[in-house]
């Protein structure tokens, strides 16, 4: 007769299989014609049955990630082409807890090693055998890194005295989710056609030194199970658009703009003729910054119109929407003591229920939602990357904070996940901002107007573009420094008769989330700006917004000088 504890492995085994079986209707459907899945779902089994090093605790959870992306690119400069590439790559992200919910060895930074879930290339064939093999290469190493992590941890721990105890993982029930949106293969020859006659275009534009166009399309899949029954694959296609241009006022100060388009598929980008003119567009702009005027500073009305009001939003508000947990630190990283240190905690934690906004603003994230006023989001999905289903999730409600967006590690106010787990941390998809009693662009005009002869101003800035670091645009001599928002690419003084005048080279000083609560006024209608934030796309549709007092001045530090001799094709 076999005894109790003989039976426990196979006890285990069933355990984990009911914990499973709100995923096997699914399995049943799709697991038998993809190897990839079938094979995720196997090795998970075996690994929460067998896994156990001796006197060592079992892993509690355990998930696999497999993301599998299909890329095609090709880039012009000046009506050549530059190039084409193609490729596809398959990874998984293994993420192994071992201990409990309320401390494992996740949110964790110890010194000299490895930390955070383990990744691993995977064959790109469906091969059922290697890719088992392959998970359970990735799935040894990464429980060997958890079992040793949540020690150093412990040991950390023991000479510490924690302020506030918060769980290292919050509960989530199991859901399966398909959430597929694929897209065919562009033609590169297509593309490359297209990357050559849009480039050409800077031909017309003797300032601009240097220039490029870039057409890709890009398929990502993602398929995920987890040790708690949850499963999903999520698929998603889109096809982009970069054009860049860069030259040096007579002065050297360095000049530089961009056109950064997004589309669901070839046949829905815009027409050749909107490309064509978003690419003269930029082209002209870098030639009227030539010859526009330096402000040395400027401390009064500020209005920022259109994309720039979603570029400042998004460059100094939106990061302080993503809730991460402070890890636990074995050391400062500058000889301090043992667990001290570590990155700053966000300041919106301390926010939740306060003023962060004016009365009259809402802000919501709304990953459900594909459009808004007819105009597309890219930032859509029915899942996050922890399997959570994706959901609306008001932040800020008549100017006070509500909520973040949270990961399945909790912090402080905010327990529970609210879908929104991209690329390794919380970010927003599609975030909308909304102003009750907006006002439309004339008269938010003429608001700074009344503005600046309460002031006794001779003039005042309105903001339309800032620079994004990641699309090309930025060059700052003296860099960003305390400032968080991006290099200002199109500006103008205004005079007191509507008169406007353009302005180049300018930084945004000190301007910072506690400045946004001196917004007097915003817009009624939003620019919806799509863009890359925190390695995923996501959309941002924000009014324009007007601010009381910010300071506004040239770069500081050393630039370059312009070049001796003329752009070869213009010196003729």
């Amino acid at each position: 007769m076999k005894t109790l504890s003989s039976l426990l492995p196979v006890l285990r085994l069933v355990v984990v299989l009911f914990a499973t079986l709100p995923a096997l209707a699914f399995a049943m459907a799709g697991d038998a014609q993809d190897p990839v899945m079938r094979a995720m779902r196997d090795e998970l089994a075996r690994s929460m049955a067998q896994l156990q090093l001796e006197n060592l605790e079992k892993p509690y959870f355990i998930s696999y990630r497999v993301q599998e992306a299909r890329s095609q690119s090709v880039a012009a400069q000046f009506g050549s082409a530059l190039g084409r590439n193609e490729s596809r790559n398959r990874f998984v992200i293994v993420e192994v807890r071992v201990g409990s919910p309320a401390l494992d060895n996740s949110n964790f930074q110890p010194s000299g090693f490895g930390s955070g879930p383990v990744g691993a290339n995977l064959s790109t064939d469906d091969d059922y055998d290697a890719i088992r093999r392959q998970l359970w290469l990735a799935t040894d190493r990464a429980y060997k890194q958890s079992v040793e992590l949540l020690s150093k941890k412990k040991a950390v721990l023991q000479n510490k005295t924690r302020t506030e105890i918060i769980p290292d993982f919050s509960a989530q029930e199991p859901a399966t989710i398909t959430d597929l949106n694929p897209g065919a293969p562009i033609d590169l020859a297509q593309a490359e056609t297209l990357a050559r006659e849009l480039s050409a275009v800077f031909r017309e534009f003797p300032a601009v030194a240097t220039s490029a166009v870039r057409v890709g399309a890009t398929e990502e899949t993602t398929r995920y199970v987890n040790s708690e029954g949850t499963s999903f694959v999520r698929s998603g296609f889109q096809v982009s658009l970069r054009a860049t241009a860069a030259t040096q006022a007579d002065d050297g100060f360095p000049l530089d703009d961009h056109a950064f388009i997004v589309a669901r598929s070839w046949a829905t980008l815009p027409p050749k003729a909107d490309l064509l003119a978003s690419v003269r567009d930029v082209g002209r702009r870098v030639t009227a910054q030539r010859t526009a005027g330096l402000l040395e500073q400027y401390n009064g009305p500020v209005l920022f119109e259109g994309q720039a009001a979603a570029e400042i939003f998004a460059q100094v508000i939106a990061p302080n929407f993503s809730a991460r947990p402070r890890p636990v630190v074995e050391t400062s990283g500058r000889g301090g003591p043992r667990g001290s240190g570590g990155p700053a905690e966000n300041p919106f934690l301390d926010k939740l229920g306060a003023r962060v906004l004016p009365d009259f603003f809402t802000v919501t994230d709304n990953p459900t939602l594909p459009s808004l006023n007819g105009a597309p989001l890219f930032g859509e999905s029915r899942v996050d990357d922890e399997g959570v289903p994706a959901r609306p999730v008001t932040l800020v409600e008549k100017g006070r904070l509500k909520t973040l967006l949270a990961s399945r590690a909790p912090v402080r106010g905010v327990p529970r996940s609210t879908g929104s787990m991209q690329d390794g941390t919380p970010v927003p998809s599609n975030l909308i901002v909304t102003a009750a009693d907006g006002l439309d662009a004339a008269t938010l005009k003429v608001e700074l107007l009344k503005l600046l002869e309460q002031r006794g101003k001779d003039y005042g800035v309105i903001v339309r573009r800032l620079a994004n670091s990641s699309l090309g645009s930025g060059a700052s001599p003296g860099g960003r420094g305390n400032s968080r928002a991006e290099p200002v690419l199109v500006a103008v003084k205004v005079f007191p008769d509507g008169r406007e005048e353009p302005l180049r080279n300018i930084e945004v000083a000190g301007i910072d989330p506690p400045s946004f609560k001196d917004i007097l006024v915003a817009g009624r209608e939003p620019f919806i700006n799509t863009v890359p934030f925190q390695g995923v796309i996501c959309s941002f549709a924000v009014p324009s917004l007007l601010f009381e007092d910010l300071t506004l001045k040239k770069p500081s530090g050393e630039i370059g000088k312009p070049p001796i001799a003329k752009h070869p094709f213009f010196d003729r």
